[in-house]
């Protein structure tokens, strides 16, 4: 029997960047509310920028902040450079030892550490870097406790998927308890606590194939960029946010928390 020509998410050398990107609503109003409130013409470190989707949303509505962006996938930094935002192309790591200066108000890491193989030694060159001293830290992880994982998982399914919370590439998963555990275990505190919804999110893998022949293109911003989106953003997700934050831990699809270090 031949083989299946079409690729499947776990053959990561016959696939490239695969992602579908949008700015993170939830992620983005902490940081306005938590850190530009305070400091309108902030510096933000966006580690792990992907195509720039925050980033461009971010500075379309704060134009005065000051926002680098660090990512380690080719095609998806040359996306974000397309989009205005200043990118450095590599790890933090290769950043860090480029010898950077000056100091960050916030550090956005939006869904980063479920793909790192060391959370833990990341997060400590992060806060080793003195220009994040006095930084607020905005994280967003998927929640691995979310509703649909929970009975997907309890009927014996666990498949990789192009995106989203089994995506092919998380090596770490994350709930409320087991996140909060990791940064106070670093010394930083947790302070506000908030969630993405999942209720659309839910039917992602259908929704997506609407976006296939953009992502065969290469438009990873196509979604953000649509009609569609623009009136879920205006009119469907508000009442989402607010009936899966009643129960964050259950219904939210992504975590989002503000951090800061300890005194």
């Amino acid at each position: 029997m031949p083989a299946d020509p079409r690729p499947i998410p776990l053959d990561l050398e016959r696939t490239g960047y695969s992602y579908l990107e949008r700015p993170n609503t939830v992620l983005l109003g902490l940081l306005e509310r938590e850190v530009l409130a305070r400091r309108p013409g902030a510096r933000v470190l966006d580690v792990g920028c992907g195509a720039g989707a925050n980033a461009r949303a971010l500075r379309k509505r704060h134009p005065e902040v000051r926002i680098l962006g660090i990512e380690p996938n080719a095609r998806a930094a040359q996306l974000a450079r397309e989009g205005g935002v200043e990118v450095f192309e590599g790890a933090f790591a290769d950043w860090l030892a480029t010898g950077p200066e000056g100091a960050h108000d916030a550090v956005v890491l939006s869904d980063v550490l479920e793909h790192i193989p060391d959370p833990v030694r990341f997060l400590r060159e992060l806060l080793a870097f003195d220009g994040t001293r006095d930084a607020t830290f905005v994280l967003s992880v998927p929640n691995y406790a979310v509703w649909y994982n929970r009975v997907a998982t309890t009927l014996g399914h666990f498949d990789y998927g192009w995106s989203g919370l089994r995506d092919r590439t998380h090596l770490r998963f994350f709930t409320r308890s087991s996140l909060e555990k990791l940064l106070r275990y670093l010394g930083l505190e947790p302070e506000r606590v908030r969630c993405t919804p999942s209720i659309v999110q839910s039917a992602a893998p259908l929704l997506r194939r609407l976006f296939d022949h953009d992502l065969a293109e290469g438009d990873h911003l196509s979604l953000s960029d649509s009609r569609a989106f623009r009136l879920y953003d205006s009119f469907v997700e508000p009442a989402e946010i607010a009936l899966c934050g009643l129960w964050p831990e259950l219904l939210g699809f992504q975590l989002v928390v503000t951090a800061r270090r300890r005194a």
